[in-house]
C-alpha cells in the first residue's frame, strides 16, 4: 500500500502548530536534563569536545 506525499509551501509549514512545548523546554533545568540522561540508556552527556563540533544554525528570515 503506497503512502501519498503531501507537499507544503514554506508559508504553509510556518503556519503549522509546533509539536514541541517551548514553555517546558525553556523551563527545564540543567539538573532535570542530567536526570533524564541518567535515566535513559540511549542518551549521553555531551562533552566540550562534542559541543565544539556543532555549528550554530540561524534562521534565514
Amino acid at each position: 500500500m503506497a503512502e501519498e506525499t503531501t507537499r507544503l509551501t514554506l508559508q504553509q509549514i510556518r503556519k503549522l502548530k509546533s509539536l514541541s512545548d517551548a514553555k517546558k523546554f525553556n523551563e527545564t533545568t540543567e539538573e532535570e536534563i542530567d536526570k533524564q540522561i541518567a535515566e535513559d540508556p540511549d542518551l549521553y552527556q555531551l562533552t566540550e569536545a562534542d559541543l565544539a563540533q556543532f555549528e550554530l544554525a540561524r534562521s534565514k528570515e
